[in-house]
């Protein structure tokens, strides 16, 4: 009886995880291409696998009568495709362009007149203009994301690297951490591996992965599809990383120590020491296969440490009601006062008055008397 919860316990994480991958957004991408002979004719029948690289999970498809094939909702990543037909060669073409969220490549693939059993192996760099999707938008990929520097160590920060986003104007009173393309804060949807990631109340980001958590990310921006309908503000949608058939694994620690760190201009000028401001950001990552070319692992932590403290708030100086009326008299500054009264007697008419630094209070400017008597 003691093993019934357990049970019960693995049945259901183990159904969440088979749900997954039929989430409504979808944060994968497709391959479609033509396969023709060497005259250009259309090859139909052809067997196509579409391979991921670092996995090496195949998924296989025929072309039609067109010779034409496609295999959707694939993962972000590196992909090859091998075609074979009887009476050619087998031919594998692996892209060096990576496969992005919601993109679409075009392989396209012509055979060569052979044995099934030799083989043909080209690379292929995949054009740049999407011309299968609509929509418009830009993908951060995971090398800017491990070098551009993040203070804070937060992954959304580099929205503000696409053309169009901006950060949110706290005087706008709206939800939410960024504008894209000019519409509200609290209109952008944001999606983590394909499932809403917003907030019910607010509409702004929920769960935010740490930068060494995350494969890459997609701004799009306008002329998306309907599966993305539930805002009008633009799409972030965030992938997180996957294991492979290498075990890879980091651990990092980054540092600010106010050791390090320059004094401001202000501390400088009145002789005050550096803020205090330690902060330890450190975790790491591990990732591998469970079943080779089947099932794979990936965890991540990132824990904080902070320390702040500001001894150095800068000195202002405040009048005194006497000093406020113009009577500078028995004070530091009535040396300066004095010299300026004689300089500008106009200030002040009596000398004797002048050389205890005391302005006649007939000459204040009205703003200025007003200001104090408030």
């Amino acid at each position: 009886m003691r093993l019934l919860p357990r049970i019960f316990f693995f049945i259901s994480a183990l159904s969440i995880l088979t749900c997954l991958p039929v989430l409504a957004q979808d944060a994968t991408g497709k391959i479609t291409g033509m396969v023709t002979d060497p005259s250009g004719g259309m090859i139909a029948g052809a067997k196509v696998a579409v391979t991921n690289i670092t996995t090496n999970v195949s998924h296989d498809t025929t072309t039609n009568q067109s010779g034409f094939y496609q295999v959707l909702q694939l993962p972000i990543g590196s992909y090859r495709v091998s075609v074979e037909m009887p009476g050619f060669q087998k031919t594998t073409i692996e892209s060096n362009t990576p496969l992005e969220i919601n993109q679409t490549l075009k392989i396209d693939v012509q055979l060569q007149v052979g044995q099934t059993s030799s083989a043909i192996t080209v690379e292929s760099n995949v054009s740049q203009v999407e011309t299968e999707n609509s929509a418009t938008g830009g993908t951060v990929i995971g090398q800017a994301i491990f070098e551009l520097p993040l203070n804070g160590r937060n992954t959304l920060d580099l929205l503000a690297t696409q053309p169009g986003v901006t950060p949110t104007n706290p005087s706008s009173g709206a939800a939410g951490n960024y504008s894209i393309g000019g519409m509200r804060t609290d209109s952008v949807t944001y999606l983590l591996d394909g499932g809403l990631n917003n907030n019910l109340l607010s509409n702004g980001v929920v769960a935010n992965p740490n930068p060494d958590a995350v494969a890459e990310f997609r701004v799009i921006e306008n002329n998306y599809s309907a599966e993305y309908g539930r805002n009008a503000g633009g799409i972030v949608s965030v992938v997180t990383k996957s294991g492979t058939n290498q075990v890879h694994f980091t651990a990092y620690d980054y540092l600010r120590n106010n050791f390090f760190d320059a004094n401001s201009f202000f501390n400088n000028q009145q002789g005050l020491p550096t803020p205090v401001l330690k902060r330890n950001q450190y975790g790491g990552t591990v990732g591998g296969p469970i079943i080779r070319n089947k099932l794979f692992f990936f965890f991540a932590y990132q824990g904080q440490k902070q320390t702040a403290l500001d001894l150095t708030r800068g000195k202002v100086n405040t009048f005194t009601p006497a000093e406020a009326n113009g009577d500078f008299s028995g004070t530091p500054y009535a040396p300066k006062v004095a010299a300026f009264l004689k300089q500008y007697p106009q200030y002040q008419a009596n000398p004797a008055l002048a050389a205890q630094g005391i302005i006649d209070p007939a000459r204040i400017d009205p703003v200025a008397r007003n200001y104090f008597a408030k």
